[in-house]
């Protein structure tokens, strides 16, 4: 399965009515990573006004997200950061929008278009990369139909795969889980069923 994310972390900033906004995009592969990062970022703008936020990870069914206000009006800061999350359709990302107050109110709809440009500037800026994620499961087989497997792993959309030589040869495949049903039995089919997983 293919998701979009971005490939390191970016940061732009910009200024309106004197309040400064510094948006932070951060990859996170998962829940606990983008808290710790979120975390991070709240010290270092400890002495920010907020430091509202959004966060997806996951992707098809599996996803989880989260996004809060922190401290400005409902709805106007971690909700509108999280519309450009779905604008660019990205997914195992942060985003921070950190605010530092400049004097002049800027209103209900003030703060949702800055929010919203500054998550929508941060993610323009960040390179946007497609990934691949796939099913894995592992093969025990001896040398001897070790380059067997090689063949049959040739003819598939293999995602990566590792080696380990021991004994036998045990081999760490990720593939899209539809391919593998099929993948199993043609192994079997080249082994002549003395590898079975």
């Amino acid at each position: 399965m293919k998701f979009r994310t971005i490939q390191s972390v970016t940061s732009t900033k910009f200024t309106e009515k004197g309040s400064k906004f510094i948006g932070h995009a951060l990859p996170a592969e998962s829940i606990e990573e983008a808290e710790r990062e979120l975390q991070r970022l709240r010290k270092t703008h400890y002495n920010a006004t907020h430091n509202c936020y959004a966060w997806k990870i996951g992707h098809d069914k599996n996803i989880q997200f989260r996004y809060s206000d922190d401290g400005e009006p409902s709805g106007t800061a971690g909700k509108p950061i999280f519309d450009m999350l779905a604008k660019h359709d990205v997914t195992n990302i942060l985003v921070v929008v950190t605010r530092y107050f400049g004097g002049t109110k800027l209103g209900t709809g003030g703060l949702v278009k800055a929010y919203s440009h500054s998550a929508d500037m941060t993610l323009k800026e960040a390179e946007i990369i497609t990934r691949e994620v796939g099913e894995k499961f592992t093969i025990n087989c001896s040398y001897e139909n070790h380059p067997l497997i090689l063949r049959v792993l040739n003819t598939y959309p293999v995602i990566r795969f590792e080696q380990i030589f021991n004994e036998n040869v045990t081999l760490i495949i990720e593939i899209d889980e539809e391919h593998i049903p099929a993948l199993k039995t043609d192994i079997r089919n080249a082994t002549g069923g003395s590898v079975d997983n």
